[in-house]
C-alpha cells in the first residue's frame, strides 16, 4: 500500500508535536524528521525506534517511507515548516553527525537543560545548561 500526502502529513505533525518536548522519544522523533530533512547531517539510529511507543513508531515508519515514496521533505507539509524545522536543527544540535561522538554532558543529560529550580520540586521550568551552554556535549 502507498503511503497518500495526508498519511505523510500526519505522520509528520505527530512525530513534530513529540520532538519538540524533552524526552527520550523526542529525540527519536527528531532524529527521523531530521533525517528526512537533511540526512546528512542528521542521521537517524534504527535501534532508537525502539524508545517509540506503538502510535509514534507507525509515524515514523511512514514519514521514512513518505519521505521515499512522495519524494518530499517533511517540512514542506507544515505551516511555517521551514521555521519549525530550524528550530527542531538548534533543539537537537546534539545529535548532528559532527556531535555524536562527543562525550554527553553529565550535568545535563545531554538535554542542554537543567531545573531553574532544583529544589522545588513542584516547579518544572528549566533554563540552558550551565556547564555545556545548552549543547548537550
Amino acid at each position: 500500500m502507498d503511503i497518500d500526502t495526508e498519511t505523510y502529513s500526519q505522520a509528520i505533525l505527530k512525530l513534530v508535536t513529540s520532538a519538540q518536548g524533552d524526552t527520550g522519544g523526542a529525540r527519536v522523533a527528531a532524529q527521523v524528521l531530521l533525517s528526512a530533512y537533511n540526512g546528512n547531517a542528521y542521521q537517524l539510529n534504527i535501534v532508537d525506534l525502539c524508545n517509540l511507543d506503538k502510535d509514534h513508531y507507525q509515524a515514523a515508519l511512514i514519514v521514512i517511507r513518505g519521505r521515499k515514496e512522495l519524494g518530499r521533505e517533511p517540512q514542506d507539509f507544515l505551516k511555517n515548516g521551514d521555521q519549525i524545522f530550524k528550530e527542531l536543527w538548534q533543539q537537537w544540535e546534539r545529535y548532528h553527525v559532527e556531535n555524536r561522538g562527543k562525550p554527553t554532558c553529565n550535568l545535563c543529560y545531554g538535554s542542554g537543560l537543567i531545573p531553574e529550580y532544583p529544589d522545588d520540586e513542584n516547579n518544572y521550568s528549566q533554563k540552558t545548561c550551565t556547564q555545556c551552554d545548552g549543547r548537550g556535549f
